[in-house]
Order: C-alpha cells, then structure tokens, then sequence
C-alpha cells in the first residue's frame, strides 16, 4: 500500500439514487456509458466510484472526482442536461435521485491509501 497526498484537495461530487430491485446491474451499466465514460474526457474530471449499499437495498451512490470545485462547476450544463434526460429515459421510475452530498457537505480528498 502507499500513502498519497495531494498538495491540490480534490473535489468530491456525491450523488445518491434509489434503484429499484433486480435494476441496479442495468443502471451501474448505464452510468459508466452514459457519465462515467463521456466524462473521462472532461477537463479536470479525475474519476469515479460507485458503491452499493447492502443496508439499504436498490442505494447506489455514484463519487466524482474533480481536480478542483472550479473543474466541477465548468461542466457544460446544456450536456449534462442532455445526459441526464437520456438516463431518465432509459431508467424510467426504475431510478429515483435521492441526494446530492456535495450540495449540503462539500468534501474533498487530500490524500489516499491504497
């Protein structure tokens, strides 16, 4: 394992859905095709993660990483809009927008083990 630290916080992007069950496989697939993959070409976007919760059946959180909150903000929002109608479409009520973490708690990374 080693340490890293970041002399530049990153900032972390968390959003939380509610996907109803035996649709989580289908929506995780759909968010690296539809978010995760074209954003990887986003200037400033570092990555993803996405956790499931065994708790909370059908919670899927979705964490961006940013190299900065500048980065986060300057995504083009016509785009995104645009993603964001596309997944509604696809997902239907199979996939419902629980929260967004950043919004009321804005975090960042300042360093990792791994």
């Amino acid at each position: 394992m080693e340490l890293k630290c970041y002399d530049q916080p990153q900032f972390i992007e968390e959003l939380v859905f509610r996907i109803a069950p035996g649709q989580v496989e289908r929506y995780i697939e759909l968010e690296t095709e539809i978010f995760s993959e074209p954003l990887s070409h986003v200037s400033g976007f570092l990555g993803g993660e996405t956790w499931v919760s065994l708790d909370n059946e059908g919670e899927v959180t979705s964490l961006y990483f940013w190299e900065s909150e500048a980065a986060y903000h300057g995504v083009d929002q016509v785009w995104l809009g645009g993603q964001k109608e596309k997944m509604g479409q696809l997902m239907g009520d199979d996939a419902v927008f629980v929260r967004a973490g950043h919004a009321e708690n804005r975090r960042f990374r300042v360093r990792e083990y791994r």
